[in-house]
């Protein structure tokens, strides 16, 4: 482990002897490298611009498509998916399935004598779409913590699925029903599961969904007919658009979909506008990730994003690992690693 560093410097940096791996980086890297890798297409973990006349670049096919449909941009590649074995400078480069969003990607870097994974943002439940992310066998886990704090606990997806056709169901009998989401993720589950009903598709989510084959319902170039299922990414002026649906159709059912509203907190504002809130995430839960580590083995766990600090605590004092926050650059010293 005197060996090992592991820090945030806009992206996640590994160093271990004379490699260093850069995942997920929002700027060009400034140092040499042994590789970039890229768990999947959201753009808090991809900048393509930053990225242009980097190599190599690790990442699957699937974020590849996302990223040229939407953002315009092509990237030299070496493309991965779930279970690919790559070597790179004697390191041995293993993919696995995060379950998070289409293309999603974790990352074990085995150096021989250590092995060190990277999970990126991942979900442990199985969605209509993705099968759910399992535990790494590591030495040392660097996690996503976005939900770890205790209050964060969904509804399994089979109850929330239900909910949301039945939702659909009751909005299209009157009027139109809205649901809103994150374009990359929400935007495609949101379409296999409701592809029966009548459909329309926002133009940011159905440029996504054309690139990845998912071909059900129309695009949405304006407010659809009355008796429709409306999916879209959340508005900037939320209440200019509600306004706007309420005048055209009368009848509007909106749902807002984010694991953020298992907390009752977040919920309120939207209440009072009159749309509901489902926590439909993309995220594991906090049972989820507490089950993750678990299932990983890991000596030592790095947390990152989100509730990192609350949930590495929570390791700590409740189940005795060897767990902090991930570094900035800034605050690396030797006694932290010791």
């Amino acid at each position: 482990m005197s060996r090992f560093r592991a820090y945030y410097d806009d992206g996640i940096v590994i160093e271990y002897e004379n490699n260093r791996f850069i995942i997920d980086p929002l700027r060009k890297p400034s140092r040499p490298f042994s590789a970039v890798l890229i768990t999947h297409g959201h753009r808090d973990h991809v900048n393509p611009r930053a990225l242009r006349n980097v190599s190599p670049i690790i990442m699957s096919g699937e974020t590849v498509a996302i990223i040229r449909a939407r953002d315009g941009d092509y990237l030299r590649h070496i493309a991965v998916s779930p279970g690919s074995r790559l070597i790179i400078n004697d390191v041995l480069i293993e993919s696995f399935n995060a379950g998070h969003v289409v293309g999603s990607l974790s990352y074990v870097l085995d150096f021989g004598d250590l092995r060190v994974g990277v999970t990126g943002d991942f979900n442990v439940e199985s969605s209509i779409l993705l099968d759910g992310a399992k535990g790494l066998n590591v030495d040392v886990l660097i996690m996503e913590a976005t939900y770890g704090d205790p209050d964060y606990v969904f509804p399994s997806r089979h109850e929330i699925y239900n909910e949301l056709m039945a939702i659909a169901e009751d909005g299209i009998r009157d009027g139109i029903t809205v649901f809103m989401g994150q374009p990359l993720g929400r935007g495609q589950e949101l379409t296999a599961l409701l592809k029966d009903y009548p459909i329309y598709v926002e133009p940011s989510i159905k440029v996504i969904n054309n690139a990845l084959g998912l071909r059900h319902g129309a695009v949405a170039s304006g407010l659809p007919p009355a008796g429709s299922v409306l999916i879209t990414g959340v508005p900037r002026d939320i209440t200019q658009f509600i306004k706007i649906l309420r005048s055209k159709y009368g009848s509007v059912r909106i749902t807002a979909l984010s694991g953020m509203y298992a907390k009752q907190s977040r919920v309120a504002r939207l209440k009072q506008l009159g749309v509901d809130a489902i926590p439909l995430s993309s995220h594991a839960d906090f049972p989820g990730l507490v089950d993750f580590v678990l299932s990983s083995g890991a000596e030592f766990v790095y947390t990152v994003y989100g509730n990192a600090a609350k949930f590495a605590k929570y390791l700590r004092n409740e189940l005795n690992i060897m767990a902090r926050p991930l570094p900035s650059h800034s605050q690396l010293t030797m006694d932290y690693f010791l």
